[in-house]
């Protein structure tokens, strides 16, 4: 078994654990506040410290992991069922719809697509739905994409081509053979943009523009950090080191996957 997979795979199963079961994890409520406790370091009672309100550091971030976990997942989820969908049915019927689409891809990735999703909340406006719509019509070309380039190519084997020719229905063709034949490349690239979600979510949420303030997530902790960074560094140290554990844990995993796939990750 490869120790990049059981190291990522350690990682992984320990956040979503940590996500499940916040509350019965910690010891504290993660927007109670106590001025009497602020900035404390690490001790015995707080293990991670306080913050600048006396809110336990600990508890906030496991309860940081469910948002900034389940939002990314979410996140994908959209972009996957509207990326994945348009780029059926462009890879499948080519034609001027193909054209427009390649125009308009090229032109979203000419750009980061951070700063495009900045500007879209820029135009929607502050708040966790604005932000998930903004990431979300910014990413979902990119899946939309590479499902148009696999079913481009998968239609030109024989199998497809042989069930075009038994008469077979093109639901039924896009069903049975394309999607098993673009399936693998696709999970691989949402496992590997996972991290990236994660860590555009944080940003938001660092620059005051993503979930409110109210809300426990690893970027909003970043941000309520940077005016203490100088004396309380284990403000930002916490959330700083999950965000970086996660975003490397989802990519080795996602590089474990595309290399070997299921069946041999689990081999010596």
């Amino acid at each position: 078994m490869s120790k990049r997979f059981i190291f990522s795979s350690v990682i992984l199963l320990a956040l979503f654990i940590c996500a499940l079961f916040a509350p019965y994890l910690s010891s504290f409520d993660p927007q109670h506040v106590e001025i009497s406790n602020k900035l404390m370091a690490p001790d015995a009672v707080h293990l991670l410290g306080t913050d600048q309100l006396g809110r336990d550091i600990l508890s906030r971030l496991l309860h940081g992991a469910r948002y900034s976990l389940f939002l990314s997942l979410a996140i994908s989820l959209l972009e996957v069922v509207i990326g994945v969908t348009v780029g059926l049915l462009i890879g499948w019927y080519q034609g001027k719809a193909e054209a427009t689409f390649l125009w308009f891809a090229n032109v979203i990735s000419a750009f980061p697509s951070f700063l495009l999703s900045l500007a879209t909340v820029g135009i929607l406006g502050q708040g966790m739905i604005n932000m998930i719509l903004a990431i979300v019509i910014i990413e979902w070309v990119y899946y939309a994409r590479v499902t148009a380039n696999l079913v481009k190519s998968a239609k030109e084997e024989a199998y497809v081509i042989s069930a075009q020719t038994m008469g077979l229905s093109q639901i039924h063709i896009l069903k049975t053979h394309i999607l098993p034949f673009i399936y693998k490349p696709i999970l691989i690239i949402v496992l590997m943009n996972i991290g990236n979600i994660i860590l555009m979510i944080s940003g938001f949420s660092f620059l005051g523009i993503g979930v409110q303030p109210n809300i426990t997530e690893w970027g909003m902790m970043l941000h309520d950090a940077r005016s203490h960074f100088q004396t309380a560094t284990w403000m930002m140290l916490a959330p700083g080191l999950a965000i970086f554990l996660t975003v490397v844990a989802f990519n080795l995993f996602a590089e474990c996957f595309e290399e070997k796939g299921w069946k041999q990750i689990w081999k010596k």
